[in-house]
């Protein structure tokens, strides 16, 4: 019998609202669905007892019935509510306690009789949820609206329209749906000589035209990339930046960013791009452009703690590929889908051999390997090379672990082994290690990485050289010829050292003829030989600084710096002394039949486990559920501001249903087959009506436009803004690629808004970027979008906006003023204005010229800004400008 104290037993008195009536549905049904149905529900059957019906309730399970109608008191479910300790429910690991509010709220039901309906169903099988079965193409609705039926997209979607009485919206104007695409598609609005293009090409595929034409353009991996990053999380490295110790991520990450752009531009299929993310070192062994996409976990990796790592891999790969918070099942089973905890821990052990590596980059120094965490040490910012995932530790074990502590480790369960749920995958995953060609495992053997460090040291050679001509020209004496002359020397050893460590290793490991026993032996003295001439030069550059050092003492006038003048002789004279003997040590006969001699570059395992490669095959399998409806519902969302699932990371049973199933599966089929290629599916999406209907109107019976019955207009996202400042100018660099801008440059810089610094901790952000709602990189699945006054005083204020807008009016000085209006709204909003607009901005004109021949003020700008103009008349132009920047059709995709 569960224990109660009397405080419990005061709850049991009738209730001030006996008689209200309590709604099941309403009120019992949700709260048992969000308290109990976890454990009592279609997932599991604790104690074989089911809560999800009345009469489940009723029937009970091992210990009888749950409840007796018109007796709570009588009632297990009350009494088990308001127990303590192991004999409450939910139980203490589970959740907080009922609220008494909410046991008065059962009691009284229960005492009203436990009513329910008649028709109540169980919970449906959750293998049987709609996102967990594969997607298969349905058939095209039949509508009655002749114009909705030229595209398979606008089908479903009028289907729904005749379903609830909608009317469509009719087709936007061409210039706004002109605008409308290039801004989704690359970011950019179009020209006014484009504009003027498309107005007058008649054609009936004018506007396919321009698709292809923008899908084919560089800029639409870049807008393209930024949506994707949001979603992947992407960051730069962060952690405590000024000292710097902690780091989350790798300075180098920025080349994965660029392996987005340059996979997008080139079309590269979506299940392409995820596969390479998780195992392109177990996909594409050796194929250095392609391994930089693994910055994907790169991005996840934190110094102080590898268990933060794996939580932040398994977390973020449910829910970016599969749509599903699998980190919900880090502490206990989830409580909505059939997930286990034992599951997290399976999915965690694809990850669990993971390191990071630090590789050197074709024409770029080498960066050395990668910094593991010192707590002693800090950390050196390396820009050099690239940083990817391998598996350094193939024979890492997964252990579960409770309460999301990994310090309380399971002691009676055994090593997890690497596994997705049986819900989603019917057979077990099999994989084998993988054997990697030395090319991958040995860097340092590449052919362009031999050729780059022999042109290297030969560089020196030669430079060191030329230096001992100078010297010698100039009749350099003692200590300093003696340098210069073993500079060559130590160029020279360092290059045969190279050398002939070179041939030894390309017999052993490349299959080249040769001795490999004799070679090594070579290599070995080759090697031993260049640590000496580096002793001996060591020890004449410390001999060098003495006798600099005793020269001063003999200049000196006072005793204070006569003191710290022998006192800095001793000291180097000490160091000189103990270069000598590290040089003399390094003289000493050496076996001449050692082979021993160091590697061209780090080595890695000549195996892969091939668990990340089995993973990223079955995310992108096509018997896979969830992998095609989540990228189909990404894209919707980001061409229609509004996704087909709202819930864009939980497609779980405790997620939202799709507004338009059949769409959304037609949508995956149709992007599976056509080779996952994003291209495609955007030249779907945007050719049809739906697309291209106008964004205004109003609608009694749907007004929140779920079934889309017209277009959303849509606030320009915050690179979209500051972009397009520049770009109406030409000011915009439409260079790709390249290490990330410091965010202090954003006034300055003319590059994409893409290629600023993000990561979450202060200074993460270009300041004109924040304002406008820029992506948090800790957790950006879908963005927000805020309406505050800093944004209007931004397009006003701000440094980027003023000297655009003077930049843009002195484009058309030599216009008449209805010409440079009209002008204005072709550059800037991608229309005419109308005749409203034109008379205000007419006025405006006026009487600003008059208020600034009236004013006294001198002409001035900060550094690096466009002064304004001296003629009052073209400055007041410059100020209608900027009022075209702060009007809502600038600001806003429509």
């Amino acid at each position: 019998m569960p224990r109660f104290s009397l405080l419990v037993m005061l709850l049991w008195l009738p209730s001030v609202h006996a008689e209200e009536d309590v709604d099941y549905v309403k009120q019992i049904k949700p709260l048992l669905k969000e308290r109990c149905y976890s454990c009592h529900g279609s997932l599991k059957q604790k104690a074989g007892l089911r809560l999800d019906t009345v009469r489940l309730m009723k029937d009970g399970g091992d210990n009888g019935p749950a409840l007796v109608a018109g007796a709570p008191l009588q009632s297990p479910i009350i009494q088990r509510v308001v127990a303590f300790g192991k004999d409450r429910m939910p139980p203490l690991e589970e959740g907080e306690a009922f609220t008494p509010a909410q046991v008065d709220l059962l009691r009284r039901w229960i005492a009203q009789g436990a009513k329910g309906p008649a028709t109540e169903k169980a919970e449906e099988d959750p293998r049987k949820h709609w996102a967990f079965r594969r997607p298969v193409r349905p058939e095209l609705p039949d509508v009655q609206n002749s114009e909705w039926s030229q595209h398979p997209i606008d089908r479903f979607l009028a289907s729904a329209h005749e379903k609830r009485q909608l009317t469509p919206a009719p087709v936007v104007e061409k210039s706004l749906l002109l605008r409308r695409v290039y801004l989704d598609l690359i970011g950019l609005p179009p020209t006014p000589a484009e504009l003027q293009v498309f107005l007058s090409d008649a054609s009936p595929d004018a506007f396919a035209k321009v698709v292809d034409a923008l899908l084919a353009r560089p800029q639409y991996g870049e807008r393209w990339a930024r949506h994707w990053m949001d979603v992947w999380r992407y960051a730069d490295w962060h952690g405590r930046r000024e000292v710097p110790d902690v780091w989350n991520s790798a300075p180098q990450i920025w080349r994965w960013r660029d392996w987005i752009v340059k996979s997008l531009n080139r079309d590269l299929g979506y299940d392409a791009m995820m596969k390479a993310m998780i195992a392109a070192d177990e996909i594409h062994p050796g194929d250095d452009e392609t391994a930089v996409a693994t910055g994907y976990l790169v991005r996840n990796w934190y110094a102080l703690n590898p268990n933060q790592w794996m939580r932040d891999n398994v977390e973020h790969v449910g829910k970016a590929f599969l749509g599903l918070t699998f980190n919900c099942a880090h502490c206990h089973d989830h409580k909505y889908d059939p997930i286990t905890q034992e599951d997290y821990f399976r999915l965690r052990a694809f990850f669990e051999p993971i390191g990071l590596r630090q590789d050197r980059v074709r024409g770029e120094a080498d960066p050395g390997p990668f910094q593991k965490y010192e707590l002693a040490v800090l950390r050196k910012i390396v820009k050099p090379g690239r940083v990817a995932v391998y598996d350094e530790k193939p024979q890492a074990e997964t252990f579960m672990y409770h309460g999301g502590d990994e310090r309380s480790r399971m002691k009676d369960k055994a090593p997890v082994q690497a596994g997705v749920p049986t819900f989603l995958a019917r057979e077990k995953l099999e994989w084998s290690p993988i054997e990697l060609p030395v090319e991958a495992t040995y860097p340092g053997l590449q052919d362009w990485a031999q050729k780059d460090e022999t042109a290297h040291r030969q560089q020196a050679v030669d430079a060191a050289k030329s230096a001992l001509a100078k010297a010698k020209s100039a009749d350099a004496r003692g200590l300093e010829a003696a340098l210069a002359e073993i500079h060559v020397d130590v160029a020279e050893a360092r290059l045969a050292s190279f050398q002939t460590r070179l041939r030894a290793e390309r017999v052993k490991y490349q299959q080249d003829p040769g001795d490999w026993a004799a070679l090594a032996k070579l290599a070995s003295q080759a090697q031993r030989h260049e640590g000496a001439v580096l002793a001996r030069e060591k020890w004449l550059k410390a001999e060098m600084l003495a006798t600099i050092a005793q020269g001063k003492l003999l200049v000196v006038s006072t005793d204070k710096e006569k003191e710290s003048a022998e006192k800095a002789l001793k000291n180097l004279q000490h160091a000189a002394l103990a270069a000598k003997k590290s040089f003399d040590a390094s003289r000493t006969a050496f076996s001449l039949e050692d082979t021993k001699y160091l590697p061209l570059s780090p080595q890695y395992s000549a195996t892969s486990t091939g668990r990340r490669k089995a993973l990223g095959e079955w995310l992108g399998s096509r018997d896979n559920p969830l992998t095609a409806r989540v990228a189909v519902n990404h894209i919707w969302l980001r061409h229609f501001d509004r996704p087909l699932v709202e819930t864009v990371f939980d497609f779980g049973r405790n997620g939202k249903a799709p507004t338009h199933p059949e769409l959304l599966d037609w949508l995956a089929v149709e992007f599976i087959e056509s080779g996952w290629s994003m291209k495609h599916l955007h030249r779907l999406i945007v050719t049809s009506r739906a697309y291209r209907m106008q964004a205004a109107g109003m609608s009694a019976s749907a007004p929140d436009n779920r079934l889309l019955w017209r277009f959303p207009a849509k606030r320009m996202e915050a690179e979209v803004v500051r972009d397009t400042l520049l770009y109406l100018t030409g000011d915009l660099d439409l260079r790709l690629g390249g290490e990330p801008l410091d965010n202090k440059d954003e006034a300055t810089s003319k590059r994409r808004s893409l290629y600023f610094s993000v990561y979450p901790e202060a200074g993460g952000h270009a300041k004109f970027l924040e304002i406008f709602d820029a992506p948090s990189p800790a957790d950006c699945y879908q963005r927000q979008t805020s309406i505050v006054p800093q944004q209007a005083l931004a397009l006003t204020n701000n440094q980027l906006a003023i000297n655009q807008s003077r930049l843009l009016a002195r484009k058309w000085t030599a216009l008449e003023d209805d010409a440079f209006i009209a002008a204005g709204f072709s550059a800037v909003l991608c229309r005419e204005p109308t005749e409203a607009e034109r008379n205000a901005c007419v006025t405006f004109l006026g009487e600003q010229t008059k208020l600034l021949r009236a004013s006294k003020e001198k002409t001035s700008a900060a550094p690096g800004v466009t002064a304004p103009a001296a003629d009052p008349g073209q400055r007041a132009r410059e100020s209608l400008i900027r009022v075209l920047f702060n009007h809502h059709d600038f600001v806003t995709i429509r």
